[in-house]
């Protein structure tokens, strides 16, 4: 299941070269779709790699860069990859796509996608998310085991 929510709250990326507030825009994600079988529970390391394609329409025309950061939450605390960054001249929509590889180490949680950088005053749409799930890999007797979907 994924939701769409704008946080009121301010971030601001760097380096910005202006000082203008912006705003984070957060897609949750279930973290159920992405744990290995029998792997829940455990405290082993195992790893995931998402092939992500997230696409963006904003009310305006920008100039600027912008990031799609995912979060997620394990046994050692939570952590932020960088998906993708774009540069932007004058521009009303944002394509990020990427194939993230994430090391996790007991239950994965609290999946999040994260764009960074837009104004506070502009709208922003989430147009298209596709998430695959390429590879599951949990380490048992040195042995990669490999979730089919």
């Amino acid at each position: 299941m994924i939701n769409n929510m704008n946080s009121n709250s301010s971030v601001t990326i760097a380096p910005l070269e202006s000082t203008q507030v912006t705003q984070t825009h957060s897609i949750y994600l279930d973290a159920e779709k992405y744990l290995p079988v029998n792997f829940q529970l455990t405290d082993r390391p195992w790893s995931i790699s998402l092939n992500i394609l997230c696409s963006f329409r904003m009310s305006d025309y920008l100039d600027g860069k912008f990031a799609l950061l995912l979060e997620y939450q394990d046994l050692r605390g939570k952590h932020r990859l960088p998906v993708d960054i774009l540069e932007l001249s004058f521009e009303n929509a944002l394509l990020f796509s990427n194939l993230v590889e994430i090391p996790v180490r007991g239950e994965l949680s609290d999946i999040c996608l994260k764009l960074t950088g837009v104004p506070k005053d502009i709208d922003v749409e989430t147009e298209l998310l596709h998430i695959h799930l390429e590879e599951s890999r949990s380490y048992s007797d040195s042995q990669p085991i490999r979730k089919v979907l």
